[in-house]
Parts: structure tokens; sequence; C-alpha cells
């Protein structure tokens, strides 16, 4: 009986000890100030870092999901970005999910585009930037979602005319 309480008492110790480390981790900036950022966002020049990217599957076509420790988080290698600048709009990012139209050339998979026909909006909610990009000379993209924190996280949130929304999350850089 002692043994299983102190099993116990150490699992329960890793556990504070791990949401300890991981809060020290999140609290770490990006590099930039908040000033550069706002910067960057008026300016239409910057880039958005993909990291990690969350398909809104239905738990109903993916049994997976149904399982307590289920989750749609993956975690995404370089080379992942949308690039703004005032007068286009690049995206080259993976896709995970359904689509209900499959591309006839297999290395057009993903959402890759290049725009030079868009509307950009920018709105501050929260101390964050809400910029919506809606491509017009994009085949299959309607919008992007892009949400900016101050301290140059953000997410993106792209809205197609043939897939599922599909959600990433990352970071501002300045554009290369």
């Amino acid at each position: 009986m002692k043994n299983q309480y102190t099993f116990l008492l150490f699992f329960v110790g890793l556990i504070v000890i791990s949401n300890l480390c991981s809060c020290d981790a999140s609290k770490k900036s990006t590099g930039m100030d908040n000033s550069n950022y706002t910067q960057l966002v008026q300016q239409q020049q910057f880039t958005f870092v993909a990291r990690s990217v969350t398909p809104t599957e239905d738990s109903r076509f993916n049994p997976r999901l149904m399982l307590p420790p289920g989750t749609n988080l993956y975690q995404l290698g370089s080379g992942y970005d949308i690039r703004i600048t005032p007068d286009s709009v690049i995206a080259y990012l993976p896709f995970y999910g359904r689509a209900y139209t499959a591309p006839m050339d297999p290395s057009k998979g993903g959402i890759k585009f290049t725009s030079t026909k868009f509307d950009y909006e920018m709105t501050t909610r929260k101390k964050n930037f809400q910029i919506t990009i809606s491509p017009k000379d994009a085949e299959d993209v309607r919008t992007i979602y892009l949400t900016i924190s101050p301290s140059g996280y953000a997410s993106a949130q792209v809205l197609s005319l043939n897939r599922t929304p599909i959600v990433f999350s990352g970071i501002i850089e300045p554009s290369r």
C-alpha cells in the first residue's frame, strides 16, 4: 500500500514539474518587440510561419478523435508559410482534412497559391490584430483569417471552397 502512495506522489510530482516547465517555455518571446509587429502588419510586410496545424475534422468521420487521448494537432517542419506584401499574397501550406474534390495534378495538393488581387482588412481587438485576406484570383481559397498577438504569435484559419476549414498556429516574421 505504501508503494502505491509513493508511486502516485511521484507521478503527480512529474506532472506538476512538466506543467511548470511548459509554462516557462510559453512565456518566451519571438525576438521582436510590439512596435515592430505593429509596423509590419500596417505596412503589409510580414510572413506567417506555420509551426502546427489543427484540421477541423468531424469526429463522426475520424474514430481516433472519439477516444479520450485523441487529438488532431500536427507539428510541422520548416518551409510552410504565408508571405504578405502590399502587392501579393503567397501561400505554401499543407492540408490535412477532407477535400470534396481532388485536383487532377497530384503536385497541386495542399494550399498553394499566389494572389495579386486580394482584399486586406485589418482591425484591432483586445490588443490583437485581426486580419482578413480574401484572394480574388485563387482557385480554391476563399478567405484567410489571421490573428496576431502582441508577442508575435499568430493563428491562421483558411476557408476553402472545396475543403474543410483548417487552422495553423505559428509566428510572425519580417518578409524575406
